[in-house]
């Protein structure tokens, strides 16, 4: 066996190198951003009173493209998290990562606790809420993103969704909402994510 030391200077480069490393690593969360906005803003759609008649579908048929948006997602989510699996995290990584983690366990709690009371109201009204609460805490999301990066875009996704969430509350009752909130995810999950995904792909290339 050999003893092999290294000298301050060396040790000092190879933690460079691996703060480097780290700090060039893309954000990942686009992928992850696409297919929630894609899969439940395409739900959405669907719910819309002229698609509906569009595709011969009555309200509580629409109702079923949620729950295979949720599935659909669920699915992806894990081929997904699988892929990624590995790759070096930086701490932006790990802080956007994070907030869109939180963001996606809070809107589960959030449409169990709705759906509890909607059964246990007998009013199914109440479900509205959930796509409030969901642009709301996306709106809280980008804002951790821009603190994170530095990005001046993501400022401007956050104010567009906390924005968004008023005036959808007008809408909710008239079946225009549906589309709004579709419009809302493409503009503040689906476009970001793309954009996220560009971005990773010049800084690997």
């Amino acid at each position: 066996m050999t003893d092999t030391t290294h000298s301050p200077e060396e040790n000092l480069a190879f933690l460079r190198q691996l703060a480097t490393a780290g700090k060039d690593a893309p954000l990942m969360a686009g992928p992850y951003l696409i297919a929630g906005g894609g899969w439940f803003g395409a739900a959405s759609l669907i719910q819309w009173p002229p698609i509906r008649e569009l595709l011969g579908l009555d309200f509580g048929q629409a109702i079923l493209a949620w729950l295979l948006a949720a599935l659909g997602f669920a699915i992806h989510l894990t081929v997904l998290i699988r892929r990624d699996r590995g790759k070096v995290e930086n701490s932006a990584n790990r802080t956007v990562n994070a907030a869109w983690t939180g963001v996606g366990y809070g809107i589960f709690a959030f449409w169990l606790g709705v759906a509890a009371m909607a059964y246990q109201r007998g009013d199914g009204f109440v479900m509205n809420t959930i796509s409030l609460q969901v642009l709301s805490v996306y709106g809280i999301a980008w804002t951790i993103a821009a603190a994170a990066t530095g990005h001046g875009w993501m400022k401007a996704n956050a104010f567009f969704a906390l924005l968004t969430v008023p005036v959808l509350g007008l809408f909710v009752g008239t079946g225009q909402e549906y589309l709004i909130y579709a419009i809302a995810l493409v503009l503040t999950a689906v476009v970001p994510g793309v954009r996220l995904v560009r971005l990773a792909q010049q800084k690997q290339g």
